[in-house]
């Protein structure tokens, strides 16, 4: 008698130089095959396509205490099983979870670039709106905020004016973009760019998020941000931390209002937790990178394996941690110098005055690697198992450059 050893179409095999995973997406269980010579050659069964992601084995294999031990781990993690077979059976043919896709976006002929080209800027979902601004607040890391998370910075006089702004809003618009991010230094009602965009604003049906500092906000920006249908990102810096934040979450109680609370050092997460937030407000806490804070983000941004396995991860983020970035992905910023960006941590696309947003958005799958920046082809990422499971590379790791913020160990 022999017996058929499969596993489902749910379940991934993680493989590396030295060790194989059996992954379940559904239920999340996590079993790594132990370096066993008849373990191996299971696995090989099972990652050649021809065998319908099953092997037979036989009676004696199944009595090998290593590969029974397999078997029954696969079966209770329900990630697979083993059934009687007989020769006079049709094996069943199970398929592999496999990526195809509908267009190569690394294409190398004309004639399918230009194809690829037609619908190019349906890759664009969010935006990102810098205006030319002055502050008084003398930020420690007004240069550096930005770099790593949705913040204002002061951008002196550039060469987009209002009429360009309308123009580009319209394009959005028509582009049907998701998000738009409207950033400027210092109080953005004083900021005349602010001011005469606020029609163009309400006009346009997709979301906006409008950042500014805590001390700005007043019952004047919760009627602009009602008149114009968009979100008030108010950014908490860690000397704010204290208990008139809870009384100005508790006034402006209302989900059109989100709070960014800045941490960089371990005192600051503790005064998060004397605080008592509000449960009923949205809150975002914002790890920043000082330059000398590493030993803070190891303790409190790294992960570790039971992080990244804390909920299951399903096959379409293992897909899309494949081939893109799920964090860069379809998002460009533009600075008053009309400079836009894939990510402001890397070289510029382009001039929204000299390119179009389809020539820019071309350029970056064509020829840049953003959006497509990921661990399977990083360094050390790329000898881990865990790749395609670990959330896709941010603005932490290109600041700190250093890939894995993590606390395990590369194979």
């Amino acid at each position: 008698m022999k017996y058929l050893f499969y596993l489902e179409p749910y379940t991934f095999l993680l493989c590396g130089d030295y060790r194989t995973v059996v992954y379940n997406t559904l239920n999340g269980a996590y079993l790594v095959c132990p370096e066993y010579p008849a373990v191996q050659s299971v696995i090989e069964q099972w990652k050649d396509a021809m065998n319908g992601y099953s092997t037979l084995l036989s009676e004696q294999m199944l009595k090998d205490d290593t590969v029974k031990h397999l078997v029954e781990s696969v079966r209770n993690s329900f990630s697979g099983d083993c059934v009687e077979y007989g020769n006079e059976q049709s094996k069943p043919y199970l398929f592999q979870p496999t990526l195809f896709l509908n267009t190569d976006i690394r294409v190398k002929e004309e004639e399918q670039k230009t194809s690829l080209g037609n619908g190019v800027i349906e890759n664009l979902h969010e935006v990102t709106l810098f205006f030319s601004s002055s502050c008084m607040q003398d930020c420690a890391a007004c240069s550096s905020y930005y770099r790593q998370i949705n913040h204002c910075t002061v951008c002196h006089e550039g060469v987009l004016k209002i009429e360009d702004y309308t123009r580009l809003l319209r394009q959005l618009q028509i582009c049907g973009i998701q998000r738009v991010n409207l950033l400027a230094g210092g109080n953005p009602f004083q900021n005349s760019y602010v001011r005469n965009l606020s029609l163009d604003f309400a006009k346009s049906t997709f979301k906006k998020h409008l950042y500014l500092q805590y001390n700005f906000l007043n019952d004047e920006y919760i009627e602009f941000a009602q008149q114009t249908n968009s979100i008030l990102e108010v950014s908490v810096h860690p000397e704010d931390l204290d208990r008139r934040l809870i009384d100005n979450m508790q006034k402006y109680h209302n989900d059109i209002v989100r709070w960014n609370l800045i941490v960089s050092a371990e005192a600051d997460m503790e005064q998060l937790d004397n605080l008592n937030l509000p449960e009923d407000v949205s809150v975002q806490v914002r790890p920043f990178y000082t330059g000398s804070n590493y030993a803070f983000f190891h303790d409190f941004v790294f992960s570790d394996l039971e992080d990244i396995l804390a909920v299951p991860i399903d096959r379409k983020t293992i897909f899309r941690h494949k081939v893109l970035n799920d964090n860069f992905f379809g998002k460009l910023t533009i600075l008053p110098s009309g400079e836009v960006y894939a990510n402001v941590n890397c070289p510029a696309l382009g001039n929204i005055q000299e390119s179009s947003l389809k020539e820019l958005v071309y350029k970056e799958l064509t020829e840049r690697d953003v959006w497509l920046r990921v661990r399977s082809k990083a360094t050390p990422c790329k000898q881990c198992i865990n790749k395609d499971l670990c959330p896709s590379i941010s603005n932490y790791e290109l600041v700190m450059d250093k890939n894995n913020l993590c606390k395990i160990q590369p194979e």
